[in-house]
């Protein structure tokens, strides 16, 4: 196995909730040392989860801080300001979530933190950015979603739903993990740091930039009908499972699928000659194809697709999903064990690099469980901990 990346750097993670923490999961699977600042008693929102049993160690919690090492710090008081001010003067990366005028108030602008170290890295990840009307606003991944005009690509806004997943919250961690490792890069060139300024709502902006392309120049913005249009189909079978079949843009595919659907004789019908004439007869072709798909279960149209060169792939469930064979194949879920709590399965960093490969080498802390671990390592004596302990610091 190989020395990580990142090995040798350490950043402060004081985030909460998902994206900041998500962030900080990736630098640690490339073996940066992460340490994650806390409140004392309660700890990151994630640690409850939406069941009580776990008692402060949710699988949420477990998933996003992966490879970190806990402390406990009250940032309200002065002498906890104080500590963490300590932790970043020798360390490489700062990651927080704290809304520009709490940042202000904690005094951890960039400004201030790069005269006690010029090599900090400041990533600050906040809902709508360090300036303008929304500046201190709250924000949360279904807003970001929201107001870029992403949830509407997703939703039917007759009747909105939510997704049902973190897209945002998600992509701004990997986003910001993305700057941090440019920032380092650029220090290597420069001796400096910098301040990385990553929102929800940028983020959400650049992830459907593709999608509004058209709109920005000149051409009519996408709707969620119209993106599937002619090449994305969704069936069910008669065991009531659904798939999905994507074609691809020439004509070999759609006459796959026709095949495969045992109706040749839609090839000669003039409604579908061109990929045009089925983009204006989209919901036609659901409909008559519908009424084939629905007489056999899924597990003979998926065949059927395969056999016919069709691009396709059940609409799994996420049970159905761990029983795939590819997904299988590619070992997961992976395992870490907490001498503690135990094991916890994680599917772990998505990227696979031969000589400096991610890794799963530590399970999430339980709250403050590396207070006095790190506290010593920045030059704390067994006395001057137990004196921040007996006054609530730590």
């Amino acid at each position: 196995m190989g020395v990580g990346a990142l090995q040798g750097t350490v950043a402060i993670d004081v985030s909460a909730h998902l994206a900041g923490p998500y962030a900080g999961s990736l630098l640690g699977d490339l073996g940066c040392e992460v340490i994650k600042v806390e409140l004392p008693g309660e700890g990151d929102t994630h640690r409850r989860g939406r069941n009580p049993k776990y008692e402060g160690y949710s699988p949420s919690f477990r998933a996003l801080n992966r490879n970190k090492k806990s402390i406990t710090l009250n940032l309200k008081e002065q002498e906890g300001k104080q500590v963490l001010l300590r932790l970043l003067e020798k360390a490489d990366i700062l990651i927080e979530n704290f809304r520009p005028e709490t940042r202000k108030r904690l005094g951890l602008n960039y400004e201030d933190l790069c005269k006690v170290n010029p090599r900090i890295i400041h990533c600050s990840i906040s809902g709508y950015g360090q300036s303008g009307p929304y500046r201190n606003k709250p924000g949360f991944d279904t807003l970001g979603q929201a107001l870029s005009g992403m949830l509407s690509l997703v939703t039917d806004l007759n009747d909105p739903k939510v997704a049902g997943v973190s897209f945002i919250d998600h992509s701004t961690g990997t986003f910001a993990a993305y700057g941090i490792l440019a920032a380092l890069l650029a220090r290597e060139k420069t001796g400096r740091g910098q301040f990385l300024d990553v929102s929800l709502l940028l983020v959400s902006l650049a992830f459907i930039e593709s999608q509004v392309a058209d709109y920005l120049n000149g051409g009519e913005a996408v709707t969620r009908d119209s993106f599937a249009r002619a090449r994305i189909y969704c069936f069910i079978g008669s065991d009531g499972r659904p798939l999905v079949v994507h074609l691809s843009a020439h004509q070999k595919a759609w006459e796959g699928l026709i095949r495969a659907a045992e109706r040749t004789d839609l090839l000669n019908d003039p409604r579908f000659a061109t990929r045009r004439d089925r983009s204006e007869h989209h919901h036609e072709i659901i409909r008559i194809l519908q009424g084939e798909f629905c007489k056999k279960p899924r597990k003979h149209w998926l065949r059927a697709l395969d056999a016919n060169g069709v691009p396709n792939a059940p609409i799994n469930t996420i049970e159905e999903s761990f029983e795939d064979p590819q997904i299988k194949h590619m070992g997961l879920p992976k395992q870490m064990h907490h001498p503690k709590m135990g094991l916890t399965n994680l599917i772990g960093s998505p990227v696979n690099l031969s000589d400096t490969p991610a890794r799963l080498f530590q399970a999430a802390p339980l709250l403050a469980e590396h207070t006095e671990e790190i506290l010593k390592k920045f030059g704390y004596d067994e006395e001057a901990i137990e004196s921040l302990r007996a006054r609530g610091v730590i």
